[in-house]
C-alpha cells in the first residue's frame, strides 16, 4: 500500500509540474484554465491522497495492535477474548488473512479447552456417583435406623422419600456409562428391594395404628389384615351408606397408595361378613418407589 501510495504522489507531481508548464494540459474542463487553479487543485487533491494515506496507515496500525492483543490472548487462554478482537479487522485490510489464521488457531484451542473442561466435568461427577452410591451402600449395610420414621403420617412419609431418593439414585447410576457404577447401582437396588420388603409391612401397620387413634373419636375402628398388612379395613355407623364409603375413600386414596395397600374395606361394623372394597396398588413392595 505505501508503493501505492508512493506512485500516486509522484503521479501528482508530474501532472502539477506538466500543468505549470501548460495549464490547458490538465485543466481541460475549464474555460480559463491558470497556472494558479493548477496549484490548488494539486494541492487539494495531495491533501485527499494523505488523508487517504493516513486512514490506511492507521487502520494497519490498529490491526497490527489488535494482532498483538490478540497473541496475547491466547497465550493466556483468554480465547474468545482473542476471537471477538480478531473478527473487527475487515477483509480489505492487508492483516485480514493473518487474523483469520490466528481466529482459527484460536477457536481450535478453545474448542480443546472445553472438551478437556467436559472431560474433566464427567470425571468428576463420575467420582461423585461412586462416592455416593458407596456411601449409601455402606450405611444400609452398617443398618438403618427407621424407628424415627415413626408415630405420625408425616414422619412415615418421610421413611417413603428416603426410599424414593434411593430409588432417584439408583435410576441415574443403572443409566450410567461407567461400568463400576452400573455395578454399584445393582448393588443398591438389590439392598433397597431388600429393606422395602421388610419395611413396607411395618410402615402399613403403624399407619394403621396412628389413623386408628384418630379416627376413634369419630367411631371408626381402623386395622391392617392380610399377609404383609396388605388389606386396610374401616368398620364405622358412618358407612352404612354407599356415599359416604365412596366420599372418604377417595379423601384417602392417594395416602393408601403411597403406603402400598392392596385393598381398602368399608364396613358398617366390624362383625360384619360383607364389606365394599377398592382395589388399590397392585404391584409389589419391592418395586423401586418413584414420585411422578
Amino acid at each position: 500500500m505505501t508503493a501505492i501510495l508512493g506512485f500516486l504522489y509522484l503521479g501528482l507531481f508530474i501532472v502539477f509540474i506538466a500543468g505549470l508548464i501548460n495549464p490547458a494540459l490538465v485543466l481541460r474542463w475549464t474555460n480559463k484554465p491558470t497556472r494558479l487553479k493548477v496549484f490548488g487543485y494539486w494541492i487539494f487533491v495531495t491533501f485527499l491522497v494523505g488523508m487517504l494515506g493516513f486512514a490506511i496507515e492507521n487502520d494497519g496500525d490498529k490491526a497490527k495492535s489488535i494482532i498483538k492483543t490478540a497473541l496475547t490472548a491466547i497465550e493466556e487462554e483468554n480465547y474468545e477474548n482473542a476471537i471477538s478482537n480478531l473478527k473487527k479487522i475487515d477483509e480489505e485490510n492487508p492483516l485480514f488473512l493473518e487474523a483469520q489464521k490466528l481466529v482459527h488457531r484460536a477457536d481450535s484451542l478453545n474448542r480443546k479447552r472445553k472438551e478437556a473442561e467436559t472431560k474433566r466435568t464427567e470425571e468428576e461427577e463420575k467420582l461423585k456417583q461412586r462416592e455416593q452410591l458407596e456411601r449409601e451402600i455402606a450405611s444400609i449395610d452398617h443398618g438403618v435406623d427407621f424407628s424415627t420414621y415413626r408415630g405420625s403420617v408425616q414422619s412415615l412419609q418421610i421413611e417413603l422419600v428416603l426410599f424414593g431418593s434411593w430409588a432417584d439414585i439408583i435410576t441415574k447410576s443403572e443409566n450410567s456409562k461407567d461400568l463400576e457404577i452400573q455395578s454399584l447401582a445393582k448393588q443398591l437396588r438389590l439392598k433397597v428391594m431388600r429393606l422395602q420388603i421388610r419395611e413396607f409391612p411395618k410402615l402399613r401397620n403403624e399407619y394403621v395404628k396412628v389413623v386408628n387413634q384418630k379416627m376413634w373419636e369419630n367411631d371408626i375402628d381402623v386395622y391392617a389384615s392380610g399377609t404383609g398388612n396388605r388389606y386396610i379395613n374401616f368398620s364405622g355407623g358412618i358407612f352404612a351408606a354407599n356415599k359416604n364409603k365412596k366420599d372418604f375413600h377417595v379423601q384417602l386414596h392417594e395416602v393408601l397408595t403411597m403406603f402400598r395397600f392392596s385393598q381398602a374395606r368399608y364396613r358398617w361394623y366390624k362383625e360384619a361378613d360383607k364389606y365394599t372394597y377398592w382395589t388399590i396398588y397392585e404391584g409389589k413392595d419391592s418395586d423401586l418407589i418413584t414420585f411422578d
